[in-house]
């Protein structure tokens, strides 16, 4: 009796050992899959990421967990996954997206700018991998800087020392890696068709230029409401610069939770932010031109951790009627579910 009770024990003592050995990045990923939604996904890998002991799973959990935050419009929550991830020394595990530690902490970088947080921002980018030796992270620091200066300018007379710089790096050899993206940006500040032009030309393929000619339909990264632009400069269309690497990895790791695996009374969104200003003045010339094209749009204040208030310009969501109406009368927007 007792050699049967001891041979059961280890039975299950292997079971558990085993079972819980089994759990990796990959495996804890393709369970989240079948979750209901997004967010159910995010819970699950929050719920698990501290059972993986080793350093190279827990590092690319992280890294997944950031970009399925990312995704959801969770900036702060994705800056510090990816924070956390690039802070583990350790390899790539079988299975999940390579990444360097370098573009672990570009990507908490660009979730800190699409939240307004211009000082992490810098911080990070002021942290070890300043020392890279990488060519293409060192065009990405460069790109990445100036847009936290962009997202610190407070109006069109700010933007003159950023745009020198942008022209500047439109040319330089060494930027090449981010010139889509740098004549974008100038696009969008400046109003300049000539730079979207350019786009047309030099990378007919791109993500950029799919936005510039309203080919590629992608939500606005909240990066953009910080910038102002110049005055008079209205481009037609304005969508998320980011960067088509970081786009293609954030849908390749969040694919098993895009939006069409989610019920459609939980997509269906509740309002549509317009916009995202320091200034109220700024908002409220929102206000102005889309009441000007027959919207209903009002203004809300949010107060972050910082002590900041922003000013959202929202429209409240009828029906998906309204957002093709935004569309063609040329307005950017980002729904809120």
């Amino acid at each position: 009796m007792k050699k049967i009770i001891c041979l059961t024990l280890s039975v299950l003592f292997c079971s558990c050992f085993i079972s819980a050995q089994a759990l990796t990045a990959r495996s804890a990923a393709d369970e989240s899959a079948k979750e209901d939604t997004a967010d159910d996904s995010i819970k699950y890998i929050k719920s698990n990421i501290n059972k993986l002991s080793d350093p190279a799973e827990k590092r690319a959990l992280y890294a997944f967990l950031g970009a399925l935050q990312e995704q959801r419009a969770l900036f702060d929550d994705a800056r510090d996954s990816y924070a956390a991830a690039a802070a583990i020394a350790a390899g790539d595990a079988p299975g999940m997206p390579v990444k360097s530690s370098e573009q672990l902490v570009l990507d908490a970088v660009r979730c800190a700018l699409s939240s307004g947080d211009s000082a992490t921002a810098d911080s990070y980018l002021n942290s070890a991998v300043r020392n890279s030796k990488d060519s293409t992270i060192q065009a990405y620091i460069k790109l990445y800087a100036l847009w936290s200066s962009l997202c610190r300018a407070e109006n069109s007379d700010d933007l003159a020392e950023p745009v020198i710089m942008l022209k500047t790096y439109a040319v330089l050899p060494s930027m090449v890696p981010v010139k889509p993206s740098v004549l974008l940006t100038l696009w969008y500040i400046t109003g300049d068709d000539t730079y979207a032009d350019s786009l047309r030309k030099e990378f007919p393929l791109s993500l950029e230029t799919g936005i510039v000619t309203g080919t590629v339909q992608q939500l606005p990264a909240p990066f953009w409401y910080f910038v102002p632009r110049k005055t008079g400069a209205q481009p037609e269309l304005v969508m998320d610069a980011g960067d088509t690497a970081a786009a293609a990895d954030t849908a390749d790791s969040a694919k098993s939770a895009a939006a069409d695996d989610v019920p459609a009374d939980v997509q269906k969104p509740k309002k549509l932010q317009m916009g995202l200003f320091r200034e109220k003045a700024n908002a409220d010339s929102l206000v102005a031109a889309l009441t000007d094209k027959g919207f209903k749009p009002y203004i809300t204040t949010e107060t972050r951790a910082s002590g900041t208030t922003y000013y959202i310009v929202v429209i409240d969501e009828a029906d998906k009627s309204l957002e093709d109406n935004l569309k063609t009368a040329g307005f950017e927007f980002c729904p809120i579910f």
